[in-house]
């Protein structure tokens, strides 16, 4: 990887697939002011959740957080989920838009409440999400193409002598906002190099920093986040001697400038959450384990299965395989946790 004055890498990836993306990026950048970024960081924002970052760009046309998914094969769904076919499988997720665009603004919030961010306003972080595998084949349909992006291609002849047409890609959403979802470059005053310097110092000043892949709680490493609500981060999590054992971790979070009181209505209402868990035995209600503290807030350890899958998502890969019969059933089997529930 060559080093670039106006691109701060914070780590290297383990995964080749998000090398390449990166170097993708990277490669077709321009290397001078004002264009700028950073990639592979965390932070902790201002309430108190951490946040993984892909990448994040400054150019001429917009600052973007940008989320990089590789996933090859067939790509369909709409605004709410998203699901691959590859190798005959698949896997639904939710659009990972959402989640970009809350990460985007706890970033831009963070970067204000820093000496330097006060010093002007600062432009606002719009995400992308890049599908970096090369021979995608993408078919979202509505709104669930806002803001995703493939890789860019030139026009090129194929063997046969045919034209394969331009495809616009990651590329020219930062260069020339050319991207379902955003404002047209048109009009547009472009940002400068003095922001692009405020927006650096900022960066240093929340105290930015490498992935911290092996952050624990308690005996367990947080692998990869899952689900996060108003109050709390969900995380598969491994057992640091145990590999094979895993856990779901809830981390109930503490915003930043919290007073003592605040934060022990915090814990205790995350302890009561605890006891009354812990009393509900049931093979169909993820066990509660263990409660313990954690520098995030309280957390409380559930149970968990790596091979579960969510009801909507299994809903979405299955579907056209379920009949009546099975229906009626999941709904029978519902019914009887929420009655046993209460």
């Amino acid at each position: 990887m060559t080093e670039r004055k106006n691109w701060k890498s914070y780590g290297e990836s383990p995964f080749p697939w998000e090398r390449d993306a990166l170097d993708f990026v990277r490669d077709r950048l321009p290397d001078h002011e004002p264009d700028r970024a950073w990639s592979l960081f965390e932070f902790i924002a201002l309430d108190g959740t951490v946040n993984e970052v892909d990448l994040l760009v400054y150019a001429p046309y917009g600052f973007f957080l940008i989320e990089i998914k590789s996933r090859p094969g067939r790509l369909t769904g709409d605004a709410g989920t998203w699901t691959w076919e590859t190798d005959g499988r698949r896997a639904s997720i939710d659009n990972p838009l959402k989640l970009a665009n809350l990460k985007a603004k706890k970033l831009r919030a963070l970067l204000e409440h820093q000496a330097a961010g006060r010093k002007k306003r600062l432009p606002f972080i719009e995400p992308l999400i890049f599908l970096s595998a090369p021979d995608l084949h993408c078919d979202l349909s509505g709104t669930g193409n806002l803001r995703v992006c493939l890789r860019d291609r030139d026009e090129k002849r194929s063997a046969d002598g045919r034209v394969i047409a331009a495809r616009p890609g990651v590329m020219a959403a930062i260069r020339q906002r050319n991207c379902p979802g955003l404002d047209a470059l048109t009009g547009r005053p472009p940002l400068d190099r003095p922001t692009a310097k405020i927006i650096a110092r900022a960066m240093e000043e929340a105290g930015i920093r490498q992935s911290n892949r092996q952050r624990r709680v308690s005996d367990y490493v947080l692998d990869r986040q899952i689900d996060e609500g108003p109050t709390f981060q969900d995380w598969q999590a491994s057992h640091v001697a145990l590999p094979d054992t895993r856990r779901r971790v809830r981390i109930y979070t503490v915003k930043d400038g919290t007073t003592t009181d605040e934060r022990e209505l915090r814990q205790r209402a995350a302890i009561r959450e605890y006891q009354l868990l812990e009393n509900l035995k049931h093979d169909r209600i993820l066990e509660a384990k263990h409660f313990t503290e954690h520098e995030l807030g309280p957390a409380i350890i559930f149970e968990h299965d790596p091979n579960a899958i969510r009801l909507d998502h299994f809903l979405s890969t299955r579907d056209r395989d379920l009949t009546l019969s099975t229906r009626l059933d999941l709904v029978r089997q519902l019914a009887e946790v929420m009655q046993f529930v209460f």
